[in-house]
């Protein structure tokens, strides 16, 4: 009966159901392009300059950022459950 009135869909498929878990990246930041770009081009120029080893820790370190920078932005954990809680009540 229940697969009939949901048509077979599991719970939770378009949208947040109490048990899910908060996502461990969000979107990356436009703004983090402005730090990583000239990382990679003086990743590019040191492999240009026969310094390797310095362009694959400066490509580490930028990925890390973008990495740093999506786990930072993710989305705050919502709790639906809960009733609407407003303190300015006048």
């Amino acid at each position: 009966m229940a697969d009939e009135l949901t048509g077979g869909l599991m719970a939770g498929q378009y949208g947040r159901s109490s048990g899910q878990r908060r996502p461990a990246f969000g979107r990356v930041d436009p703004f983090c392009l402005f730090a990583v770009l000239p990382m990679l081009l003086l990743a590019g120029l040191s492999f240009w300059g026969g310094i390797a080893i310095v362009g694959v820790v400066v490509i580490v370190a930028a990925i890390l950022l973008v990495v740093f920078d999506a786990w930072s932005n993710r989305p705050a954990k919502v709790d639906y459950d809960r009733e609407y809680y407003d303190d300015e009540d006048y």
